[in-house]
């Protein structure tokens, strides 16, 4: 079993910007996420790295289990650690003002968000201004953003 994303809700928000977090080094794009049981609201706040060379969003290991996510499978994932066996969950997910049922797993000690959810938007980062912004799809770009479609 693949861990991936649906159910992505249909709010269009506008284009959001999220400064990075300047304690590490260098700064680096962090997103506020809310995490919970997929038939609950999402309670937990974590700081998830936007890591677009992550497949998958991954949770610290042992947070699904604290918050009582139920497991839907496994699944291999590769790191630079290794190879691993791990248990995927399913959790609802809301971030930047979107909200999924998403499938993640559990390993390591940081939330990373993956691009089975960054996938639903466009992505900037603006590395001068230490700047993260996200928008919807098929919504304008703001004036200087500069985005780029790859």
């Amino acid at each position: 079993m693949a861990a991936s994303a649906r159910r992505p809700d249909r709010r269009q928000p506008g284009p959001r910007a999220f400064p990075y977090d300047t304690h590490r080094s260098p700064p680096a794009p962090v997103l506020p996420v809310r995490l919970g049981p997929p038939r609950a609201e999402p309670a937990t706040a974590v700081a998830a790295l936007v890591d677009s060379g992550a497949d998958v969003t991954v949770l610290p290991e042992g947070l699904p289990q604290a918050l009582g996510l139920p497991q839907v499978g496994e699944v291999t994932v590769r790191g630079v650690a290794g190879t691993a066996r791990v248990p995927v969950f399913a959790a609802r997910v809301e971030a930047a003002g979107r909200r999924w049922i998403a499938e993640v797993v559990g390993v390591g000690g940081e939330a990373l968000l993956g691009r089975d959810l960054l996938n639903h938007w466009v992505v900037t980062l603006d590395g001068p201004r230490r700047s993260l912004h996200l928008r919807a799809y098929g919504l304008a770009a703001a004036p200087d953003a500069g985005t780029m479609p790859y």
